[in-house]
């Protein structure tokens, strides 16, 4: 794999926009010309003869698009990541008695007239604006210029009526905060000025702080400068994102400032943080620099690109955003329709209040739990825990997967220090049942066990009434429905094979696996989703997800490609067919630890595959969580 600087300025990882195509400047040729050179994917023959620029564009991804000058001047506003609109200049909350202001913005209008902090607006426009609501904020809020009278109650209890003249405010995309030993940032998007929001934040508060929160919900991108300079805040200096082009050249984004903190970072993440946020995310487990908790991330693995008349000359005052990378986290491993999967998997409605209760200390005159999670240490008070979250306390212990490393300890770990102890353990201490929700009642006897809950524990693979039939063989269909769990990725459009019907239980399953070239079909059109797949179509299939999500398996397959097209004696002897040689390096040799040596991504020795016998669940399971703790893209 051959390595590059960058080619082109700015990189835009957000979620996709709704553009239309109409009144276009640009030629279906031009337009073509531009993908070609530059779309991350190849292009179907169909498009090189598309009639129209939404036929063409209709061939690549949801965030490929032609902007007409008009909707370019809107994008480029969307991804500054500020927000801009005339008002008081004040920051407020709302009462019972009406407006209460909460600080005055420097040179703002609020200021000049003479308000303070902790003045209450009881009036508009001689109107009482009791009580305080959004509908009356919208009244403060004008063209830049235009004047307001409000009635204000100070606090001594006087009142008086000033004329304040609105002038543009400018929120922060980002805002940090600190309060009881937690600091916290709240981050909507990465526009222009964000790394440096986490920077002048970090450096404001991290003396007094434990624990970072970084909130990241609804966060659907950005700049990807943006996004590694905040994530440098916490990793330190090095390569923190990588991006792969058409070619299968590769460039790097480096951060090469110093860490501004040696706190660990709790991300909160959703369906919504996408793109940008995941690379923050993402890059914080592969650095070990924190944690993430929540659901799954968006899965927006991408970067764009902007051709507009700068560097284009087809081009006049409109734009073309293309595709043109796939994106891979400090960790190698991409989150391109996978997404980020959370440390602890927690729901929503207990995610914030679970990063709240994994930012306590040890207690002195209590019981406290300590969670070793991607090499960081987090303390629980149990206590405290059991009094204002119970749920979320038990929502934690019900994420923590059963290889899950923690302590029990008491009064500051004096008397004794701390215990270790099982996730169960830890459940049943705390008052809650020993069997988590998620544990399968028929694995206990299974040497795939830990994987096999493990999965469960990430929302990776579900049962069925609680069971999950280990030793049953996999039909061809089966594989792919597990695959598009771990990817969380379905295909409603037509199928790709004759005996796939759309409306069977499978097609979105097989149809996604086959979009992405990881399963292929039988010959003649079809795929035989009901016959059972072998060990050798499994490793098959496995490999691609492994080259899929991982750039160190890329950089592997490149440097020896002999291995690959050569049927060695070794694997013609073992039984494998020439078309399974390819997925078994991928599996045995792809990846190496610390020492060299390479790691076995398989659930079984390569001596002991069995290359025609049936794949069984609870093997498909083992070697698929063995391969995504592996490439990064769960914890260990």
């Amino acid at each position: 794999m051959k390595h590059k600087g960058l080619r082109l300025g700015a990189l835009f990882c957000a979620a996709a926009m709704t553009i239309t195509t109409s009144a276009q400047a640009l030629s279906v040729e031009e337009a073509y010309d531009i993908l070609r050179r530059s779309y991350v994917d190849r292009l179907p023959r169909a498009a090189k003869d598309a009639e129209s620029l939404d036929e063409l564009f209709s061939y690549t991804d949801n965030y490929t698009c032609y902007m007409t000058e008009e909707e370019y001047q809107a994008f480029l506003s969307s991804v500054e990541g500020e927000v801009s609109f005339a008002g008081i200049g004040a920051e407020i909350t709302y009462a019972p008695e009406g407006i209460s202001i909460v600080s005055v913005l420097k040179g703002g209008g609020a200021e000049k007239a003479g308000l303070k902090a902790g003045d209450m607006i009881i009036a508009i426009e001689g109107e009482s604006c009791a009580p305080g609501s959004e509908e009356q904020r919208a009244r403060l809020v004008g063209e830049a210029g235009t004047q307001v009278r409000v009635t204000v109650r100070h606090t001594d209890g006087s009142e008086e009526d000033y004329t304040i003249t609105r002038a543009a405010v400018v929120q922060a995309n980002t805002t940090v905060s600190a309060a009881d030993g937690v600091g916290y940032i709240d981050c909507d998007s990465f526009g222009t000025q964000t790394g440096t929001y986490f920077q002048d934040g970090v450096r404001k508060y991290d003396s007094a702080v434990r624990t970072w929160i970084v909130d990241l919900r609804g966060n659907s991108g950005g700049l990807t400068s943006a996004a590694v300079t905040a994530l440098g805040t916490f990793s330190g200096a090095g390569e923190l994102v990588y991006f792969v082009d058409q070619s299968g050249e590769s460039s790097a984004q480096r951060y090469d400032g110093k860490d501004l903190t040696d706190k660990p970072a709790i991300v909160l993440v959703d369906s919504g943080s996408a793109s940008a946020s995941e690379i923050f995310a993402g890059g914080i487990l592969g650095t070990s620099s924190g944690i993430v908790i929540g659901t799954r991330s968006y899965g927006k693995g991408v970067a764009q690109v902007l051709f507009d008349e700068s560097n284009c000359p087809y081009l006049h005052g409109d734009a073309v955003k293309v595709t043109a990378y796939r994106f891979y986290c400090a960790g190698g491993n991409t989150t391109d329709r996978i997404g980020v999967i959370p440390t602890l998997f927690l729901p929503q409605a207990q995610a914030a209040a679970a990063a709240r209760l994994l930012s306590g200390e040890k207690t002195k005159d209590g019981a406290y739990l300590h969670l070793v999670l991607n090499g960081c240490d987090f303390y629980v008070d149990i206590s405290a825990a059991k009094e204002s979250a119970p749920d979320a306390l038990e929502a934690i212990l019900t994420a923590l997967t059963p290889s899950a490393v923690l302590y029990w300890g008491e009064n500051g770990g004096e008397n004794g220090g701390e215990t270790a102890l099982t996730p169960a353990q830890a459940r049943e201490k705390c008052g809650f049942a020993a069997a988590s929700a998620l544990d399968f009642t028929d694995v206990a006897g299974s040497e795939y066990a830990g994987e096999i809950n493990a999965l469960a524990a990430s929302r990776i693979v579900l049962g069925n009434q609680g069971k999950f039939r280990p030793d049953d063989t996999m039909t061809r269909a089966e594989v792919c429905a597990l695959l598009a769990q771990a990817l969380d990725l379905y295909w409603l459009a037509d199928g790709y094979f004759t005996d796939v019907a759309k409306e069977s239980w499978y097609a979105p399953s097989v149809n996604a696996m086959a979009a992405i070239g990881l399963v292929s079909g039988v010959g003649g059109g079809k795929f035989d989703p009901n016959a059972t797949m072998t060990q050798e179509e499994f490793i098959t299939v496995l490999g691609n997800l492994v080259e899929f999500v991982n750039l160190d398996a890329r950089k592997f397959l490149d440097k020896n490609p002999l291995a690959i097209l050569q049927p060695l004696p070794k694997y013609r002897n073992r039984g494998f067919s020439p078309w399974a040689i390819r997925g078994v390096e991928v599996l045995t040799n792809s990846v190496f630890d610390e020492d060299g040596n390479a790691v076995n991504l398989y659930c079984t020795a390569f001596e002991d595959i069995e290359p025609k016998a049936p794949i069984l669940r609870g093997q498909a399971a083992a070697a698929l969580c063995r391969a995504l703790r592996t490439t990064g893209v769960i914890e260990d």
